[in-house]
């Protein structure tokens, strides 16, 4: 475990208490969120992106992603990438903390992380090798002082992870696995369609979402019972070619999925809801152009995040409760113009939402209202 404490970054430690002190140490309530405030990052060498966030108490919230990679031309159309190095922290008293990734010092990506709990925590992501080339997935579990690589079962490349309170499952090359033990079980087998989003709620209750082919846009749903996949009915948003980014279970007969329309210009967001008989499309609040990711919180509030068209400088939040979608203010990202937020988090026990995305000027950020 490697706490950040260079003096630039202990600098920076002080930086983050005063913004603490400041107003994010008194999260906010349910019906004032929104009221964002940007949590300064620890140094991350350039070219960096963070990809994920999620958080299992206000002392256990991670984010992940990658940082240095770079690129040398060889010619004028090419060059050869150097990939770059993980990327996992956790927000701990007021500042970031470094743990050891097992298995993966450098050359490697972790794009997913899992909070189960404050110290159960699954990240996943990919090895690179050449030219930044895939070589095979990481999966590691946190021990409570660094993160302890899990062998995989046989399958491709790619490894797609579910961790929650109901389990943990890996999904490879179309078969889905279970963590029983220390061991992996398999479940099923997925419908054979170019996948866009995967949801494993139970054994009995798991999603899939994609195409027949690549040059096939025509949307597809199948659903997992326990004991068959079966395709359901699912209505088509009427601008078409849309891309599915993320998708919710509440149970076998209430699901939510959000995306977005390429189709129109600008693109139109996409809310997609199954009812238990089909999925159907349900008109967004006004004022967003995107859907990137949509969340269950602790109490039971639906959150889905997006891209502003109305207001680019402040993320894009909706919120379902009472049956309604609404759209909810939110605080621009100071001396910027533009926000696309593609991860959310809400913190267990105080409601706290976080959030990370990519802005016009500078590398990611980090934004929190609790």
């Amino acid at each position: 475990m490697n706490l950040w404490k260079t003096p630039l970054k202990a600098a920076g430690a002080l930086a983050v208490a005063s913004v603490l002190a400041a107003g994010l140490a008194s999260p906010a309530y349910a019906d004032t969120r929104g009221d964002f405030e940007r949590v300064p990052l620890p140094f991350f060498w350039p070219n960096n992106s963070l990809d994920d966030v999620d958080a299992a108490s206000s002392d256990s919230v991670w984010i992940t992603g990658h940082q240095g990679e770079f690129l040398i031309p060889t010619g004028p159309y090419t060059g050869k990438v150097f990939p770059g190095n993980p990327v996992v922290r956790r927000w701990k008293n007021g500042a970031w903390v470094e743990y050891d990734l097992q298995g993966l010092p450098s050359n490697g990506t972790i794009t997913d992380v899992d909070a189960v709990g404050p110290e159960d925590v699954w990240i996943s992501g990919a090895r690179f090798g050449e030219g930044a080339n895939v070589t095979g997935p990481y999966v590691a579990h946190f021990t409570g002082s660094r993160f302890e690589e899990v062998e995989m079962p046989p399958g491709g490349r790619g490894t797609s992870l579910t961790a929650s309170a109901a389990g943990v499952w890996v999904t490879r090359s179309g078969t889905v696995y279970r963590r029983t033990g220390d061991a992996w079980t398999q479940i099923t087998t997925q419908p054979d369609i170019v996948t866009e989003q995967g949801y494993v709620r139970a054994d009995d209750d798991m999603w899939l979402i994609g195409r027949p082919s690549r040059t096939d846009r025509t949307l597809l749903a199948y659903h997992w019972d326990g004991q068959t996949w079966t395709s359901v009915p699912w209505h088509e948003p009427p601008v078409g070619d849309t891309g599915i980014s993320d998708m919710v279970a509440l149970s076998p007969t209430d699901a939510w999925a959000v995306g977005t329309s390429y189709r129109t210009s600008p693109a139109t967001p996409v809310l997609m809801h199954w009812d238990g008989t089909a999925w159907t499309s349900v008109t967004p609040p006004s004022g967003l152009n995107a859907l990137t990711r949509i969340i269950e919180g602790e109490d039971g509030t639906l959150w889905a995040l997006g891209h502003s068209l109305d207001e680019p400088a402040k993320p894009g939040l909706l919120r379902y409760s009472g049956g309604t979608w609404e759209r909810v203010p939110t605080t621009a990202v100071p001396n910027r113009t533009n926000i696309y937020a593609t991860a959310l988090a809400v913190v267990p026990g105080t409601g706290a939402l976080w959030t990370l995305g990519d802005v016009n000027i500078g590398g990611p950020v980090v934004l929190t209202d609790g």
